[in-house]
């Protein structure tokens, strides 16, 4: 099935999830965004439909087992059927826990998305990837399930903080990496509305292509490795820590363009920030390394794949043992430990 992307605007959002075929709707809705939007968002409006509405924490917290368990039985509790559709409104955790329980519930609902962040604008509403966390690693118990709809609003950003802003726009710097066309839109400064149409179709595009990712859509995880590393040792936002996933396989196995290439793209996208976590810190091998060997991307239990660009547009997997990896961090850890953008 192929997702329907489409922009909406913010008073037409209830009447797109009237309009679904069925005759209930369990709705997941970012607890944040519902005290900003709630008076937008009148689900009373939804006539002839069953609604049940679970109201979720924000951000990374909802995506545990636990709250998991929570949600299922909320809504088996309720009642429902097989032609149930799940709506997931908030950011990329929220979609990635609801598209989780629509995956599982029932052995797999219909669902869709209104995504509410720039980060899930761009990258975590598309694709069908669904996830919740594991004591071991990020996204390590999930599934693929593809939405039926993303309805993208771009006036949810005016009220996302600033950091929130900052780990979107860590995305968007993967996706000027991968495809010129995005590239060239973030280095003209163009509005926010077109670049995030530009990366959530250049994604769309790769999930048709190769959906339960065994080839081309591998480039998408530009940065995430080590980026997943580096979000749980310094509690970073998911973005943030991909771009500076990103900078780390640069420095490692990269070259000195991508560097300037990154540095580029930061101050155009205004992107904060020059000093990485571990910047004048004790470069943490032995945790990266950890978290490396327990990340979804291993290809055996020796070697994981990461992704390498060499220029604009142009960027392959590789794949690279454990020891070549802890080896080279090791040779340059104390010139890591200085680096800064």
């Amino acid at each position: 099935m192929k997702t329907a992307i489409r922009n909406v605007e913010l008073e037409n959002i209830i009447d797109e999830i009237g309009k679904l075929d069925t005759d209930t709707i369990l709705l997941v809705v970012d607890h944040q965004i519902w005290s900003h939007y709630a008076k937008d968002l009148v689900i009373e409006k939804i006539e002839n439909k069953k609604v049940i509405f679970w109201k979720s924490p924000d951000g990374e917290k909802v995506k545990n087992i636990n709250d998991f368990q929570n949600a299922i039985e909320f809504f088996l509790e309720k009642g429902i059927h097989r032609n149930a559709h799940l709506v997931a409104i908030g950011g990329g955790a929220v979609s990635d826990f609801a598209g989780f329980v629509a995956a599982t519930i029932l052995r797999g609902i219909s669902w869709s998305v209104v995504p509410t962040s720039l980060l899930s604008m761009v990258d975590a509403s598309i694709g069908g990837k669904v996830a919740i966390n594991s004591k071991s690693g990020k996204n390590l118990i999930g599934a693929y399930h593809m939405p039926q709809n993303v309805w993208i609003c771009s006036k949810f950003l005016g009220t996302l903080p600033e950091v929130e802003k900052a780990s979107g726009m860590g995305e968007v710097l993967k996706y000027c990496f991968l495809d010129y066309g995005i590239y060239d839109l973030a280095i003209k400064k163009a509005p926010i509305e077109q670049i995030i149409n530009a990366c959530a179709n250049y994604k769309q595009k790769l999930t048709d292509e190769d959906f339960k990712e065994t080839g081309i859509r591998k480039i998408l995880n530009l940065g995430h490795s080590f980026g997943h590393a580096l979000e749980f040792i310094y509690n970073l936002p998911h973005g943030e820590a991909v771009m500076w996933g990103m900078v780390l396989v640069f420095k490692i196995f990269g070259s000195e363009k991508n560097i300037n290439d990154i540095i580029a793209l930061k101050n155009a996208l205004n992107i904060p920030g020059k000093n990485p976590p571990w910047f004048n810190k004790e470069f943490p091998i032995d945790k990266i390394m950890t978290y490396l060997q327990k990340d979804k991307k291993i290809s055996a239990l020796s070697s994981i794949d990461l992704v390498m660009v060499n220029d604009i547009g142009n960027a392959q997997v590789e794949r690279k043992t454990f020891e070549e990896i802890q080896n080279v961090l090791e040779t340059n850890k104390d010139e890591l430990r200085k680096f800064t953008l």
